[in-house]
């Protein structure tokens, strides 16, 4: 058994040679080649490699996949040309021996370098010719390279360079210092405490109402507190104090002030005070009022008698008078025209918001034959709600009854039908489901529009054509319950009581009587009077719904009309009809505030023809009078209460603070 073994090695220790050529290279040249011809020779081989440094036939006859294998050390290889222009850059190459001489020797009848390489007096290298700025650029790179190695100590430690304290050089006289700033002993003292806390909050739902890539979040929780007062101080003429404090109330609890104070030190010295930072500027006088809350920097100076004070900050603060009457604040609201309540007031269609003005033309009574009866208000579900979630696609083009207002006119066609036109009295046709040919087409798309997964990639086929976020959107939206909104049956607007970000969606489904027919637009989750139209029998299918604001709002498109931007915020609430006031008044230039225009103005259909209207009335906002009466009297009428009761009229002033 033994013998068995032992011939078994033999057999293994020959095979493992038979890839292993030894070359066998002699050189005359010098003692650095014999040795790299040596380390050449010798070859290791645990395994099938190939060294392709021994020419082009080390790997002949093996195979093509052996030939592609190559070593991980760089192969050992000559210079072909001089060491300037091809220095060695193999790590493990041994370097000429010091019996091989580098000379650099210049021409002066061509003016030219040529490079030699000599091994006694004989030239073992062909030379080589350098041009003046070949060998100016060497020089230079070489000098560089030496002056970096000094710096940093490799080499000969005799040529290190140390360069010393730059500081070193610099004399301060002390007593500068002391008298610029009345000493030289520094303080620093910090109070309070930084708190730092991070955690990893992990969440799962495992709800089939959510789509999968949303079920898992994970969110990286960091939060920082900070309090810290730092008093600083250098000698007894500069101090400096901050306070900082992240769970400050206002802005103004965090301060920071730099103080240079010599006014103690001496009587004749110009540069009294200096401050930087949270800076006031109190005035003796009562004529004009100082300033607090300024961040800046504030100068005083003094020459002889005179003290000149100057200032250059930003005031953080606002002066307001506060008028208490009866028990009761007044106070001042400045309101813009660009500044109305945005993102929380919509018309239902663009027919209610045709026959708004037209509606509120004979006040208190609202002139329209459109009544709102169920209404289903969809958003965006940013909070993680489980119920009352759907799938939901709101199109902008739903339901709607004229070419102009078609977002999509290319691929959505209008229905002539003259049920919607003879039933209104006005010709403009109504908004209902049918129309136009998009419900339709997407009742008739079969399960590829329903499909949570193939929704999108079937509306953007060329069977549909339409463009996601511009004509539809598809998203896990919640209904908002009958708290989170109110809407005016008979105007057909509908105003949400929660704020909307910019990047959620805003949709709704409803059904409405006009003239006592049913007309619906979109489908209801909840079928109210047992029609297949209505409502889709499967809760995991996706809601088709009509949208009244996408993630992305683009101004030049129909959906932007559907805004209603006449409702702004006053701040307010609680607003009684005894207590409020609206009066609008002209500044007159040198004659104070007038109810009246000084100019005669055109008189409107109300108004008597003569000068003096007051401008209450020349802005149609006197209309009634204190018994309801459609008659002006002077005084603006507020209309407040819930826009669900139709006998509020319309609705100028809700309770919840917004004068539309």
């Amino acid at each position: 058994m033994n013998k068995i073994l032992l011939a078994l090695g033999c057999a293994l220790l020959c095979l493992s040679f038979t890839h292993a050529p030894f070359v066998t290279t002699t050189t005359t040249i010098d003692d650095d080649h014999t040795t790299r011809a040596l380390f050449e020779a010798v070859t290791f081989v645990a395994s099938p490699i190939v060294y392709d440094n021994f020419g082009e036939d080390a790997g002949a006859g093996l195979g093509r996949e052996e030939q592609s294998v190559r070593d991980t050390l760089p192969p050992l290889q000559d210079r072909k040309r001089d060491f300037i222009t091809d220095p060695n850059a193999n790590p493990i190459d041994l370097r000429d021996p010091a019996g091989v001489s580098r000379e650099v020797e210049y021409d002066p009848e061509t003016g030219t370098y040529i490079v030699r390489e000599r091994l006694g007096a004989f030239d073992f290298r062909p030379p080589t010719v350098l041009t003046f700025e070949e060998y100016t650029q060497y020089r230079e790179q070489q000098q560089k390279d030496k002056y970096f190695k000094q710096l940093a100590g490799v080499g000969n430690p005799e040529d290190a360079i140390s360069i010393g304290d730059p500081l070193a050089d610099i004399e301060i006289d002390a007593d500068a210092i002391s008298n610029l700033f009345g000493g030289t002993e520094i303080s620093i003292q910090p109070q309070g405490g930084v708190d730092l806390s991070f955690g990893v909050n992990y969440q799962y739902q495992d709800n089939p109402f959510i789509v999968e890539q949303f079920r898992r979040n994970t969110i990286f929780d960091f939060d920082m507190d900070i309090n810290m007062n730092v008093v600083g101080q250098i000698g007894d003429k500069l101090k400096l104090n901050t306070n900082y404090n992240t769970g400050a109330t206002f802005n103004f609890d965090n301060q920071i002030n730099l103080d240079y104070n010599s006014e103690a030190f001496g009587e004749d010295d110009i540069l009294r005070n200096i401050e930087a930072g949270d800076v006031s500027l109190p005035l003796r006088g009562t004529l004009i009022e100082g300033a607090q809350s300024l961040f800046g920097l504030k100068t005083e100076l003094q020459f002889g008698h005179l003290r000149l004070t100057a200032i250059a900050s930003q005031q953080r603060s606002q002066r307001e008078n506060v008028t208490v009457e009866g028990g009761s604040q007044l106070a001042e609201f400045e309101v813009y025209a660009d500044s109305y309540d945005e993102n929380r007031h919509f018309f239902l269609s663009h027919y209610t918001r045709g026959e708004y003005e037209n509606a509120l033309q004979n006040l208190p009574q609202i002139n329209s034959l459109f009544h709102a009866e169920n209404i289903e208000v969809w958003i965006t579900n940013d909070r993680n709600e489980v119920f009352e979630v759907r799938d939901i696609l709101a199109f902008a083009d739903l339901a709607v009854g004229n070419d102009e207002d078609l977002t999509n006119p290319g691929q959505v066609q209008m229905i002539q039908d003259d049920r919607y036109r003879q039933i209104c009295p006005t010709g403009v046709q109504l908004p209902d489901n049918g129309a136009n040919d998009l419900y339709g087409k997407l009742v008739n798309a079969g399960e590829g529009v329903r499909d949570i997964d193939r929704a999108v990639s079937t509306l953007q086929s060329a069977r549909f054509g339409l463009r996601q976020i511009q004509d539809f959107e598809k998203v896990s939206a919640r209904k908002l319950t009958s708290r989170e909104y109110t809407v005016h049956p008979e105007l057909g607007f509908v105003s949400l009581n929660i704020n909307v970000q910019p990047d959620q969606v805003v949709a709704v489904s409803y059904r409405y009587k006009y003239n006592g027919e049913i007309f619906r637009v979109g489908e209801l989750s909840v079928n109210t009077d047992n029609s297949s139209t209505d409502t889709t029998n499967f809760s995991n299918q996706i809601l088709i719904t009509k949208m009244l604001k996408s993630s992305t709002q683009r101004v030049g498109e129909p959906l932007w009309d559907l805004m209603m931007k006449n409702v702004y915020s006053l701040g307010a609430y609680q607003v009684n009809e005894e207590d409020f006031r609206l009066d609008i008044q002209y500044e007159d230039p040198g004659e104070g505030f007038k109810r009246f225009l000084p100019v005669p103005i055109s008189p409107g259909p109300n108004q008597d023809p003569r000068d003096g209207v007051p401008l209450i009335r020349a802005f149609n906002l006197d209309r009634l009078n204190t018994q309801n009466d459609p008659q002006a009297d002077g005084i603006f009428r507020l209309r407040t209460g819930h826009h669900d009761q139709p006998d509020d009229g319309p609705g100028l002033l809700p309770r919840s603070g917004t004068l539309r």
